[in-house]
C-alpha cells in the first residue's frame, strides 16, 4: 500500500458516500479500499476507467451524475496545482463530471506526487476546453493570440478525441506562464459552445502528497 493511499484510507469511515475520480493514485486507493472492508460505503466515479477498474477489484461503483446524492468525500488526481489550490485537471478530458463531483462533496481531496504542487501552475499543462462541435471554429477564433492551442486527437485514425458527451477537446498553452489563467478561463467559458474547462478554482479543499518518505495532507488556507 502506498503512503498516499494509506493516508487517504484513514479519512474513510463506515457509511460514507465517496467519489473516486481518475489517475493512478486514485486507482491505487480503489485497490486498497477493496481490501480494507469498510462497511456500508456507497461509491461513485465520474471516470469510466475507474468504474471498470473498481469492478475488477470487486467494488460496486455507480456513475456520478447531477442526480447523485451529496458526498462525504471525493478523491481525485490532478496534473498541476498552485499554492492557492487552483488546479489544472486536463489529461483525462472528463473535467465536467469531475467538477460536478467536486461541487457536491464536503471535501474534495487531490492525491498527487509532490512535484505537481508548485507556487504557480505548470505552463506545460494545458487549459483544456470541452466544446460543442458546431461551435469549434468560432471558439478557436476567440483564443487570444498570445496562447497556442491544439485540438486533441483521438486514438482512432483521423479522429478527434471526444468527451463522454461527444464534445471536442481543445488544449490551450501559454507561451510563458499561467499568470493570467483566471482571466482567460473566465473569458473562454462565456463563449458560445464552451461546456466546461479543466481549471478548478476555489474547489480543492486539501491535497495528499508524499514528501520525505511521509504522506501528508495539506489543507487549503
Amino acid at each position: 500500500m502506498s503512503l498516499i493511499s494509506q493516508k487517504a484510507l484513514s479519512k474513510i469511515k463506515p457509511n460514507m458516500s465517496i467519489s473516486l475520480g481518475g489517475g493512478s493514485n486514485v486507482l491505487n486507493l480503489a485497490k486498497d479500499l477493496s481490501q480494507a472492508h469498510i462497511s456500508n460505503l456507497t461509491l461513485y466515479s465520474p471516470s469510466e476507467i475507474t468504474q471498470a477498474k473498481c469492478k475488477q477489484f470487486g467494488l460496486k461503483v455507480l456513475p456520478f451524475s447531477e442526480n447523485s446524492p451529496h458526498l462525504d468525500l471525493a478523491f481525485d488526481g490532478c496534473d498541476s496545482i498552485d499554492k492557492n489550490f487552483n488546479a489544472l485537471k486536463s489529461g483525462g478530458g472528463i473535467h465536467l463530471f469531475e467538477k460536478l463531483a467536486a461541487e457536491n462533496t464536503e471535501e474534495y481531496i487531490l492525491l498527487l506526487p509532490a512535484e505537481r504542487f508548485r507556487d504557480e501552475l505548470s505552463p506545460t499543462i494545458p487549459l483544456c476546453l470541452e466544446v460543442v462541435p458546431a461551435c469549434l471554429e468560432n471558439v478557436i477564433k476567440t483564443i487570444p493570440k498570445e496562447y497556442d492551442y491544439k485540438i486533441r486527437l483521438g486514438k482512432a485514425a483521423a479522429s478527434f478525441a471526444r468527451s463522454p458527451l461527444g464534445n471536442i477537446l481543445i488544449d490551450i498553452y501559454p507561451q510563458t506562464s499561467w499568470h493570467n489563467i483566471k482571466k482567460l478561463n473566465s473569458f473562454l467559458l462565456k463563449q458560445n459552445g464552451v461546456v466546461s474547462s479543466s481549471y478548478f478554482e476555489g474547489i480543492v479543499t486539501s491535497i495528499i502528497t508524499e514528501t520525505k518518505n511521509k504522506a501528508v495532507e495539506i489543507k487549503k488556507g
